[in-house]
Protein backbone atom coordinates (compact mmCIF):
# COMPACT_ATOMS: atom_id res chain seq x y z
CA UNK A 1 0.00 0.00 0.00
CA UNK A 2 1.35 3.28 -0.85
CA UNK A 3 1.84 5.76 1.31
CA UNK A 4 1.37 9.50 0.31
CA UNK A 5 3.60 11.44 2.17
CA UNK A 6 2.77 14.88 3.49
CA UNK A 7 4.35 18.67 4.14
CA UNK A 8 4.77 19.61 6.96
CA UNK A 9 6.63 19.06 10.35
CA UNK A 10 8.26 15.81 11.15
CA UNK A 11 4.98 15.66 13.67
CA UNK A 12 2.80 15.87 10.86
CA UNK A 13 4.62 13.78 8.97
CA UNK A 14 4.23 11.09 11.18
CA UNK A 15 0.90 11.45 12.03
CA UNK A 16 0.27 10.95 8.45
CA UNK A 17 2.36 8.19 8.22
CA UNK A 18 0.38 6.29 11.54
CA UNK A 19 -2.67 7.01 10.00
CA UNK A 20 -2.26 5.52 6.23
CA UNK A 21 -1.29 2.27 7.44
CA UNK A 22 -4.75 1.81 9.76
CA UNK A 23 -5.18 2.89 12.97
CA UNK A 24 -3.78 3.49 16.32
CA UNK A 25 -6.80 5.83 16.15
CA UNK A 26 -6.14 6.28 20.44
CA UNK A 27 -2.48 7.43 19.47
CA UNK A 28 -1.63 10.91 19.52
CA UNK A 29 2.25 12.42 19.18
CA UNK A 30 2.93 15.33 21.54
CA UNK A 31 5.53 17.67 22.75
CA UNK A 32 6.75 17.42 26.75
CA UNK A 33 9.72 18.50 29.20
CA UNK A 34 11.42 16.40 31.42
CA UNK A 35 11.10 17.58 34.99
CA UNK A 36 13.25 15.06 37.06
CA UNK A 37 15.53 12.38 35.44
CA UNK A 38 16.04 8.55 35.08
CA UNK A 39 15.17 6.10 37.02
CA UNK A 40 12.70 8.55 39.07
CA UNK A 41 11.87 10.54 35.58
CA UNK A 42 8.85 12.90 35.40
CA UNK A 43 7.84 14.57 32.64
CA UNK A 44 5.35 17.46 32.14
CA UNK A 45 3.38 17.19 28.50
CA UNK A 46 2.54 20.27 26.89
CA UNK A 47 -1.04 21.72 27.37
CA UNK A 48 -1.76 19.18 29.92
CA UNK A 49 -2.47 20.56 34.01
CA UNK A 50 -0.77 17.18 35.48
CA UNK A 51 2.77 15.31 35.66
CA UNK A 52 3.79 12.16 34.37
CA UNK A 53 5.78 9.72 36.46
CA UNK A 54 7.94 6.34 35.77
CA UNK A 55 4.81 4.46 35.97
CA UNK A 56 2.94 5.99 33.45
CA UNK A 57 5.78 6.11 30.66
CA UNK A 58 7.42 3.70 28.52
CA UNK A 59 11.07 4.85 27.78
CA UNK A 60 12.80 4.18 24.20
CA UNK A 61 15.54 2.21 25.18
CA UNK A 62 17.83 4.22 23.46
CA UNK A 63 17.51 7.05 26.25
CA UNK A 64 17.89 4.69 28.88
CA UNK A 65 21.46 3.18 30.37
CA UNK A 66 22.55 0.36 28.59
CA UNK A 67 25.07 -1.98 27.30
CA UNK A 68 25.28 -2.73 23.62
CA UNK A 69 27.91 -5.03 21.39
CA UNK A 70 29.74 -3.61 18.57
CA UNK A 71 32.77 -4.39 16.35
CA UNK A 72 34.01 -1.80 13.62
CA UNK A 73 35.45 -2.68 10.26
CA UNK A 74 35.04 -6.53 11.62
CA UNK A 75 37.80 -6.07 14.75
CA UNK A 76 36.64 -7.93 17.99
CA UNK A 77 33.76 -6.91 19.60
CA UNK A 78 33.32 -4.60 22.18
CA UNK A 79 30.85 -3.93 25.21
CA UNK A 80 29.84 0.08 25.07
CA UNK A 81 27.86 1.18 27.78
CA UNK A 82 25.70 3.92 27.31
CA UNK A 83 24.39 6.78 30.10
CA UNK A 84 20.46 7.70 30.14
CA UNK A 85 20.16 10.49 27.86
CA UNK A 86 17.27 12.44 29.23
CA UNK A 87 18.11 15.93 31.52
CA UNK A 88 16.24 18.15 33.60
CA UNK A 89 14.21 20.39 31.27
CA UNK A 90 14.89 18.36 28.28
CA UNK A 91 12.23 18.54 25.50
CA UNK A 92 11.14 15.38 24.14
CA UNK A 93 8.39 14.38 21.73
CA UNK A 94 5.88 11.38 23.48
CA UNK A 95 3.32 9.19 21.98
CA UNK A 96 0.03 9.62 24.05
CA UNK A 97 -2.06 5.75 24.36
CA UNK A 98 -5.16 4.70 26.17
CA UNK A 99 -6.34 8.74 25.84
CA UNK A 100 -3.23 9.80 27.65
CA UNK A 101 -3.07 7.44 30.42
CA UNK A 102 0.13 6.42 29.62
CA UNK A 103 3.00 8.05 27.49
CA UNK A 104 6.03 6.27 25.35
CA UNK A 105 8.74 8.80 25.33
CA UNK A 106 10.25 8.48 21.80
CA UNK A 107 13.29 10.89 22.02
CA UNK A 108 14.83 13.82 22.51
CA UNK A 109 14.52 16.83 20.34
CA UNK A 110 15.17 20.30 19.43
CA UNK A 111 14.58 23.64 19.12
CA UNK A 112 10.84 23.06 19.76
Amino acid sequence: MPIEMVEGSGRAKLRSVIQALGGNSGVGIEFATVLAPLPAIRIKVDNCPIEFDADDLVISEHLTQHTRTASISGGAPVDIEYEAALNVNDRISVASVNDGQRYIVIDRIGGV
